[in-house]
């Protein structure tokens, strides 16, 4: 295998995965065919040794029940951890930033890096909202003082002083709003 090759199943653009959730499905289903051959194997030896009639469909339901309790095993590892992801990103819709979403240590390791980029996109959002509440609460107060200070016919100096901090706490909330780009 060329590295270019290497490349593009690293970067996720071709079909296979080298390490991830793909590598570890294609494990697991290898292991289950194993499981099955070696299940027949017991079967068959048993159907020879006890003279039943019986193989084929012993062996059927034994495979059923196995792929099946196998597979719920296995498909709690990520669709438990997809349902809470789901749930988290339907709250943060309704604007509820207070999401730290943690999952188990044996589910999915892709599913808990998108897990961590989850809670750390709400983190950040969190931290902004803050940033841009208490940008508007000092900008109202100053804007507040500011009317106080004219109604009490205050001197030019003083007004240009404030107003200039007025300036300032305006230029602080446009900073923090440019951060979300909307474009």
């Amino acid at each position: 295998m060329t590295t270019g090759k290497r490349l593009l199943i690293a970067k996720g653009k071709g079909y296979l995965s080298a390490a991830g959730p793909q590598a570890r499905f294609i494990r697991f289903f290898i292991l289950v065919l194993i499981a099955y051959t070696l299940l027949l194997l017991v079967f068959q030896k048993l159907a020879d040794i006890l003279n039943l009639p019986l193989f084929l469909p012993i062996s059927l339901v034994a495979l059923l029940v196995f792929i099946g309790v196998v597979g719920t095993l296995y498909s709690h590892r990520f669709l438990g951890p997809i349902f809470r992801i789901r749930s988290a990103i339907d709250k943060m819709c309704t604007g509820d930033l207070s999401i730290n979403l943690r999952l188990r240590e044996n589910d999915d390791p892709t599913l808990r890096d998108l897990a961590n980029a989850v809670s750390l996109l709400c983190e950040k959002n969190r931290n902004n909202h803050t940033l841009i509440q208490d940008a508007v609460t000092d900008l109202f107060n100053d804007l507040q003082g500011l009317n106080e200070k004219i109604a009490q016919g205050a001197d030019k100096a003083a007004l240009r002083s404030h107003a200039e901090n007025v300036l300032k706490k305006r230029d602080a909330l446009e900073k923090a709003l440019k951060a979300h780009r909307t474009t």
